[in-house]
């Protein structure tokens, strides 16, 4: 077992100023792990520390041929002495028998601020338990010594150190205890959660706190936080947030306390439903504190913000010691999962987690940004959920084959039989139908087509389900064709329901096969300008079904809809093109489409905004088109009223 040295703490100084005074709002990104570069096929399971000498440690597991969660895999490391601006090179911290397929993972590592170590737990085999320990800020790592007969219980099999950053406590009777949050997995299958402590700054290790699955929430991957203030009793008080795996308690986040350092916890783990969250792990950063100069305290829980989909990585903030959340703030819309944070030394946040397109597994990112951009209100969302198209982000020449932001079917018929996976689009932006980057521009001999043989039942509804189809689009000035938005319809093949333009003007139809039903509206819309149309059937609570159409927020007209039947069956999903016809495919541009499985009213269409800017893009009074697509807000609020 290594020795240890204590010297005097190398630790900087947050000025209180830079914490709490009113920031210009700061947010950049960096990949710090890249999947298939470096010799591993995938990089997963993040974990973060900024080291005494203001270095931040990003640490992973490198996963040598597959992306499985068993193998050959490795804990690998880079630093970065610039807060996360640049990365250097990455080193492998802990490794077993070559290609041999050994799992070394679940890097948990802690920051010893009264010696400067870095100590990082982390598993075999997710069964025995080693620990590691840098003496010169993550450059070079002692031999493992392993503590699995110190930290385990003879009836545990499976376990998990962290993943993600452990605690040194700062008050209390257990001030200067080393805490690493932990998991594992009963030989009768009880999932369960475990803090394991250091006294005596690394040299040993032994179990505290521990429980079993109980009362319907079974913990797994667990993070924690001191809370401040000492407890009744004087001890040290940590907040722990857990992985809810297949509870029966609603929701997917469990949360309990100790009163004592992590030598046992006050109480069971509790669900918490107001995290709305997939089962997934999520992580917890101090970054302030009122007895350390901080105006208030303020903690930070990072997680995917989405009921069922690892999607939408976000930011919950609790200014009440974890008793309350704010709403959650947006890091990032698209593929996301684990994630751990740490305070830089300039006062802002790392939040390192997995990003992607197409999968949450194609990188590990840094995210830095600081408290000023953390409470800015947030700019005009273009990819409002449920299921939602924004074409005009992809530059010419550049093939989109996913749009992780939303293509998520939502229609009654998927959610009840599953059908929730994400089913993209592709195109390339700038060819020949497609425009030149700026939404896409149809020329009527082709358009976009959602086909899945397997799952061909896509956006279909049945006899009592209301919805809404919405799009921002143009046409030529003049233009007399049938020209298709957005159409389940092929062939011959009945039921079916479409949105389209002819001769000037909208018109929405659904058939259940024996009736057809179809408004039309009288407004001329083949003026070259862009609109917004809102197709919307309605089928409650009143007795009378009905089709409503609007055009830019206003009602163009409404029929009794008296279709019966189900709508829609087997067709693909269909955008600027017809499948029955390809002579009703559209000429003219579309920039966003969206499908929600309600029927919704102006206040709720798309931001409920009329205005647009040259690309089709929304347009609320204070906002206007900021370099590379996105909005960028002029005045204070949130104009378009969509959060």
């Amino acid at each position: 077992m290594p020795t240890y040295f204590r010297f005097a703490p190398l630790v900087f100084a947050l000025s209180v100023a830079a914490l709490n005074a009113q920031q210009t709002p700061s947010f950049f990104e960096t990949a710090a792990f890249v999947s298939g570069q470096g010799g591993y096929n995938t990089y997963r399971i993040p974990a973060i520390v900024r080291t005494t000498n203001g270095t931040l440690l990003a640490f992973c597991e490198g996963r040598k041929n597959s992306g499985g969660d068993s193998g050959d895999i490795d804990i690998v490391l880079r630093r970065s002495i610039d807060n996360g601006a640049t990365w250097g090179p990455m080193m492998v911290v802990q490794e077993e028998g070559g290609s041999a397929l050994i799992t070394i993972g679940n890097p948990a590592p802690v920051v010893d601020e009264a010696t400067g170590y870095i100590h990082l737990l982390f598993c075999r085999n997710n069964d025995r338990v080693f620990h590691t320990v840098s003496t010169n800020d993550g450059v070079s790592w002692s031999a493992r010594d392993e503590i699995t007969s110190s930290v385990k219980r003879s009836n545990w099999g499976w376990y998990a150190t962290g993943p993600g950053h452990g605690i040194q406590l700062k008050r209390g009777a257990q001030a200067g205890r080393l805490v690493v949050p932990c998991d594992h997995v009963t030989t009768n299958n009880l999932h369960g959660a475990q803090a394991i402590y250091s006294d005596n700054h690394g040299v040993t290790w032994r179990l505290g706190a521990f429980t079993d699955g109980a009362n319907g929430v079974n913990p797994n991957e667990t993070t924690c936080e001191e809370l401040v203030g000492a407890a009744p009793g004087g001890g040290a008080r940590i907040y722990f947030n857990s992985r809810d795996q297949s509870g029966s308690a609603s929701g997917t986040r469990s949360e309990a306390r100790s009163n004592d350092g992590g030598t046992s916890f006050s109480g069971p783990f509790t669900n918490r439903a107001a995290f709305v969250c997939p089962v997934v792990q999520g992580s917890l950063l101090r970054l302030r504190a009122t007895d350390e100069g901080g105006s208030e305290n303020r903690l930070l829980f990072a997680c995917p913000n989405n009921a069922s989909s690892r999607v939408m990585l976000s930011v919950w903030s609790s200014t009440n010691e974890a008793v309350s959340w704010s709403a959650p703030k947006l890091i990032y819309s698209g593929p996301s999962a684990y994630s751990d944070m740490a305070r830089t030394s300039a006062g802002d946040v790392a939040l390192l987690y997995e990003k992607g397109n197409a999968s949450p597994y194609e990188t590990i990112t840094l995210a830095r940004f600081n408290e000023g951009w953390l409470e800015s209100t947030a700019t005009a969302a273009e990819n409002p959920l449920p299921a939602f198209w924004n074409f005009e982000e992809k530059a010419a020449g550049q093939t989109a084959s996913t749009n992780p932001e939303a293509i998520l079917d939502v229609s009654p018929y998927a959610l009840n039989n599953n059908l929730t996976a994400q089913k993209p689009f592709s195109y390339v932006g700038g060819s020949a139908n497609y425009g030149a980057g700026a939404a896409l521009a149809f020329d009527g001999t082709g358009g976009l087509q959602l086909s899945d043989a397997a799952t061909a039942n896509h956006f279909d509804f049945g006899p009592s389900n209301s919805f809404t189809i919405e799009a921002v689009f143009r046409i030529p000035s003049g233009s007399t064709q049938i020209g298709s938005l957005v159409a389940k319809d092929y062939g011959s093949v009945l039921p079916s329901w479409w949105l389209r333009v002819q001769n000037g003007q909208l018109r929405f139809l659904v058939s259940d096969d024996s009736v057809e039903s179809s408004v039309t509206g009288g407004t001329l819309v083949n003026d070259g300008q862009w609109h917004h149309v809102a197709a919307v059937r309605d089928t409650g609570p009143s007795t009378t079904r009905l089709l409503r159409l609007y055009l830019d927020g206003v009602l163009l007209s409404n029929v009794v809809d008296a279709t019966t039947g189900s709508l829609a069956n087997s067709q693909p999903l269909n955008i600027g093109r017809f499948g029955a016809s390809s002579s009703r495919n559209l000429t003219g541009d579309i920039d966003m489409v969206r499908i929600t499985p309600q029927a919704l009213t102006p206040a709720g269409f798309l931001g409920h905004y009329t205005q647009f800017d040259a690309d089709g893009d929304r347009l609320p009074d204070n906002f206007e088109r900021a370099a590379g697509g996105s909005l960028q807000m002029l005045g204070s609020g949130d104009a378009d009223g969509d959060g």
